[in-house]
This record gives structure tokens, sequence and C-alpha cells, in this order.
């Protein structure tokens, strides 16, 4: 014979699913936001460094920092 789970046992069953939904959810919101933050100065560095390229007239250096810019805000 089956047996039957009671409201209570159901209750912290759903509980527990619901606290581990939710620190899934925590988690990827966590690691949506660090990857961002990690892109952001990605990016500055990117730019300060072309910024240094340009001073210096190294248009080799230009070239490829641009390069690599453009694909990361392409991404």
């Amino acid at each position: 014979m089956e047996k039957r789970k009671s409201y209570q046992e159901l209750l912290k069953e759903y509980a527990m699913t619901q606290n581990q939904n939710e620190a899934q959810a925590m988690e990827w919101y966590v690691d949506f936001f660090l990857n961002g933050l990690l892109q952001q100065k990605r990016e500055e560095k990117l730019w300060i460094d072309i910024d240094r390229a340009l001073d210096m007239k190294d248009k080799e250096a230009f070239m490829k920092l641009s390069k690599e810019l453009t694909n990361l805000i392409g991404q």
C-alpha cells in the first residue's frame, strides 16, 4: 500500500524546493553581475591602453587594441 505524505511533509518539501530555487537564482544573478563588472573593467583598461597607444603614435598597438575592444563590445 502506498504511504501518503502528510501536509507537514509536503510543506517541508515545498519549502526546501523553494530554497533551492532561490539559491540557484541568486547564484545566476551573482554570476551575471560579476561577469558584467569584469567586462566593464576590461573595457575601461582597453580604452586607457588605446589612449596610450594614440599618445605614443603606436599604430600597431592601436589597431590591435581597437579590434579587441570591438570584439569585447560586440559580445
